[in-house]
């Protein structure tokens, strides 16, 4: 029955290794794909500030 237990715990360990590692590998790429985003939203926002100075607004109050 002791070979029994110690190949279950075995298993069990090997498992939970494996779901740790999966786990930490989804928030690395959770992470880089954040980072990319935010890239992307910068840059956006960057070329929309260009594009707004080089034709201001000649709005004219009276």
């Amino acid at each position: 029955m002791t070979v029994q237990y110690t190949a279950l715990l075995l298993i069990t360990s090997v498992i939970w290794v494996l779901l740790w590692f999966g786990y930490r590998q989804n928030k690395i790429n959770d992470e880089i794909k954040k980072k990319e985003k935010e890239e992307r939203i910068n840059a956006k926002v960057q070329r929309r500030k260009k594009l707004e100075s080089l034709y201001p607004n000649n709005k004219k109050t009276v």
